[in-house]
Parts: C-alpha cells; sequence; structure tokens
C-alpha cells in the first residue's frame, strides 16, 4: 500500500478515535459549566494543551508557510508572532483575573463591568466572528484531504466538518481540552518532522544568503517602511496593525479566555498561559521557514496556500508523511471545535437570557448542542465564499479589536472606565474604520491590482489610527461619567 493510502487509513482512525473521546466527554458534562468551561477543572497540562492546540491550528501552519512563501518572516507577523505575544500578555495581566471572577464567558466581564448592553455587543459580535474564523478553518479541510489524499475539495470540506461538529456537540469543553492535548502533539511532531527533509532538499542551510535573501528572516520593515508592497504611511500603517490585530485585538478573544476560564485555579491559568504563548512562537516559526525554503524546492506555485501539504506529499517517506498528515488534520479540529463551540455558547449564555429571561440550565445545555451543527452549516456557507484562508481568519481578530479591544483592556485596569465610554470607542472606531478602508481603497488598488486583496490591505492598514481614535474617545467620555469600579 503507497503512502497515501497509509494515510487515508490513520485519518479514518483518528477520526474514530476523536468520536470515542466525544462520546467519553458527554457522559462527564451534567450542567452548562460543563460544556462551557469543563466544569472549571483542567490542570497545567490539559490548560496549556487546549491553548497551544486552539491557536497552534492549520490556519497558522498553511496560511503561516503561504504567507512565508511569498513575504518571508514578514508575512507572518500577524501570527504566529503577534499571536504568541497575545498570549503571552494574557498570561502575565488578565487570566488570573478571568478567573478569579469566576466567569463562564467573556462577555460575563463585559456585563458586570459595563451592564447587559456590552455584554449583548459582545457575544453578537464574537458569534460573528467566529463564524468567521470557523469559515476559514473549514477550508482548510478540503485543501488537506484533496492535496493528500486526492479527494475532490467539497467532499473533504464536508467530512471533516462532520466528523468535528459530532465530537464537539457530544462533549462540548470536556471534548474539545482532551482532543486538544492529543492534536497539539501530532502536528508539532509532523511538522518538526517534515523541516529538515525541506531543508534539504532545498540545499541545505548554505542557500540562506545566496538562493534565499536575508531579509526574508527579518520582521522589521525594509525602507520607508517597506511592508508587504506597501511604503510610507500606507507601509507603517499596515505593519503596526499587523502587531496589533492579534497582539491586542486577541486579548479578549472567547477561544483564549474560555480556556483560562476553564483552569481548577488562577495559577494554573496564569503560567499555563504564559508557557503556551512561549512556544507558539518558537514553533509557530517552523512552517513559516518551511515556506521560505519551500520556494526554491516548489517555485511559482499557483496557489500558496498548498505549499505545506504539497511539501510533505513530496518529500517524507511513508511513516513520517502518514504522521504529517494525521497532524495536519488533527491542528486542523483542534481549531475547529472551539471556533463551533463559542457561537452556540455566546447564544445560550449570553444573548438567551436577554430575549427569554429564566431559561433553565438544562434548556440552555440542549440548545447549545442544537446550535453547533446549525452553526456550522452557516459557516460553512461563508467557507464557500472565503478567497484566502490567512487573512479570513484574520479579518475576525479585527472585528473583536474594534468593538470590544479598548474596553476589555481599559475595562480591568483602569477603574474610571465607564459603559458611555465604551460605547464612544466602538461608534468611533467603526466609523473611522470604515472611512479609512474607503479612503485608502484607491491606493490599495494600485498595489494589490484587484479588488480582493485591496480590501483586505486596507481593512488592516484602517485599524491603527481607528484604534487611537477609540481609545481618545473612549477616555474622553469616561472622565465625566466615571464612577468607582471593585
Amino acid at each position: 500500500m503507497d503512502k497515501v493510502g497509509l494515510a487515508f487509513i490513520g485519518i479514518g482512525l483518528y477520526m474514530v478515535f476523536t468520536l470515542i473521546i466525544g462520546y467519553w466527554a458527554s457522559r462527564r458534562v451534567k450542567g452548562l459549566a460543563d460544556y462551557i468551561v469543563a466544569g472549571r477543572r483542567l490542570g497545567y497540562l490539559l490548560t496549556y494543551g487546549t491553548i497551544l492546540a486552539t491557536w497552534f491550528g492549520t490556519g497558522l501552519a498553511l496560511g503561516g508557510a503561504s504567507m512565508a512563501y511569498s513575504y518571508g518572516y514578514r508575512g507572518v507577523i500577524m501570527d504566529p508572532i503577534g499571536a504568541g505575544l497575545c498570549i503571552i500578555l494574557f498570561g502575565l495581566f488578565f487570566a488570573g483575573i478571568l478567573r478569579r471572577k469566576g466567569y463562564m464567558t467573556v462577555s460575563d466581564f463585559f456585563r458586570d463591568r459595563y451592564g447587559g448592553g456590552m455584554e449583548l455587543a459582545s457575544a453578537v459580535v464574537q458569534t460573528i466572528a467566529y463564524m468567521g474564523w470557523m469559515a476559514s478553518l473549514l477550508l482548510s479541510f478540503g485543501t488537506i484531504f484533496k492535496v493528500f489524499l486526492g479527494l475532490p475539495y467539497t467532499y473533504g470540506l464536508l467530512l471533516g466538518t462532520i466528523v468535528t461538529v459530532a465530537y464537539t456537540t457530544l462533549g462540548g469543553m470536556w471534548s474539545v481540552a482532551v482532543t486538544d492535548f492529543f492534536q497539539s502533539m501530532l502536528l508539532i511532531t509532523g511538522i518538526i518532522i517534515l523541516l529538515p527533509f525541506v531543508i534539504s532538499a532545498a540545499g541545505g542551510l548554505g542557500v540562506v544568503g545566496s538562493k534565499i535573501p536575508l531579509s526574508d528572516f527579518s520582521i522589521l520593515p525594509e525602507n520607508n517602511w517597506g511592508y508587504l508592497g506597501y511604503v510610507g504611511l500606507l507601509g507603517a500603517s499596515f505593519y503596526i496593525s499587523s502587531w496589533l490585530v492579534q497582539g491586542i485585538g486577541s486579548l479578549s478573544c472567547q477561544d483564549l479566555v474560555q480556556r483560562a476560564l476553564s483552569a481548577k485555579n488562577e495559577k494554573v491559568s496564569k503560567y499555563s498561559s504564559i508557557a503556551a504563548g512561549i512556544t507558539y512562537v518558537l514553533l509557530g516559526l517552523v512552517p513559516a521557514t518551511i515556506g521560505i525554503f519551500g520556494r526554491l524546492i516548489v517555485p511559482n506555485l499557483s496557489n500558496p496556500d498548498e505549499i505545506l501539504p504539497t511539501l510533505g506529499l513530496k518529500l517524507l517517506p511513508t511513516i513520517p508523511f502518514v504522521i504529517f498528515s494525521i497532524g495536519l488534520l488533527a491542528a486542523l479540529m483542534s481549531s475547529a471545535d472551539s471556533a463551533m463551540l463559542i457561537p452556540s455558547t455566546m447564544i445560550v449564555n449570553n444573548i438567551l437570557p436577554k430575549i427569554r429571561p429564566g431559561t433553565s440550565e438544562k434548556t440552555k445545555l440542549l440548545l447549545g448542542r442544537i446550535l453547533v451543527p446549525i452553526i456550522t452549516v452557516i459557516s460553512l456557507l461563508i467557507a464557500f465564499y472565503g478567497k484566502t484562508i490567512y487573512f479570513l481568519m484574520n479579518l475576525s481578530w479585527e472585528l473583536i479589536l474594534m468593538v470590544q479591544g479598548i474596553p476589555f483592556i481599559l475595562g480591568l485596569y483602569w477603574r474610571r472606565a465607564t459603559k458611555q465610554g465604551a460605547y464612544a470607542s466602538i461608534a468611533v472606531n467603526l466609523t473611522v474604520w470604515i472611512a479609512l478602508i474607503l479612503l485608502t481603497l484607491p491606493a490599495t488598488i494600485a498595489v494589490e491590482g484587484e479588488l480582493d486583496w485591496a480590501i483586505w490591505d486596507s481593512i488592516y492598514i484602517a485599524a491603527v489610527p481607528a484604534l487611537a481614535a477609540g481609545t481618545i474617545a473612549f477616555i474622553i467620555v469616561s472622565l465625566p461619567t466615571s464612577r468607582k469600579y471593585e
């Protein structure tokens, strides 16, 4: 049997394994807290593993290799560098505080700090954003099955989606946490195995400085703030935004907060987050490095999103290839299960009580499970219209940043923050952001040559001045309306 056939068997067995875990986890779910935050009983290893696995997924592996293939390390400043910094900052300054307060979602914090209006705004934007993230992840199912196993893109997308929906619906956060640990180890092993094969096939480390310019390994902007094809003010805004969108914007994301809230105590929450962040940055540069060297092996690839699976199929012997293919699929599932769980969590925990107060916990748990496949189908439809895995994923974080990034950070550490200031920051952020997207669009079209990519670039370039304006608005409005927050 060839290595593709063995990989198919390995992937099939792994999918069965995840379904068994889902069934086991379902028997531990006795109430809503078990389903959403695993009963707040996760120790160091599971907390560390689920944080790392949720973020270290195929969005990073496929998308990061793709961006580095095109732009070098500058292309992955958003993720893993900015994202890893976010996890570390979260562990240092936020994880312990949130765990101590005993919330189940980040929207609970906004209700406690600013009232029901901000809770609802947070829950709605996170539901929308995670559906967008889920859409980007579902695209990767099709890519993996198409390149590795030769399945039609749509069939692979549907197969991976159905299995992930099944175990997530059954066990909730318990399923997610336990499978995440195994999934992260599989992907890390697979990518580390691939790296030396890629470097050797490209001609060894000696090609750095000759065939591969040293600038490909720099994260600094080029002359005159040159960054991803832009210079001057546009380049500076794009560069700074690439750090901030995930570096700050993801601090209040439910997938990260949910894991901190699932830890058994504050100490576990804090130190597991810091360790996961450091690991994420170090290991996250491995697929980026593979993408850079892969340019010499598969030049002029029409779809850079396929560079990582293409190299695995081309270079790896049978057993390493099987491990690598299972690892990629496992990592995708580890991120997709979180994206599937979060919208239903937000709806039953933070949106439903606004519509039907007094809904029983049993009803919420049942509805949460029903919503997982429904929301996934909607995201699946979104996925068919997604153009690029990496940017679709990161757009989700920018939406969260614009709505709740500033109120979250200042709300935890500035006692004079008010709901009026929070609403003002949202209004100013969105107004300035949309206006600057439209204003910069002609310039980005001139660089990219097509509207699709130009829109993505304008979305990022507009983020920095919008965020600055929103912060100023938050402070100015909060000062005269402040009250002490305990």
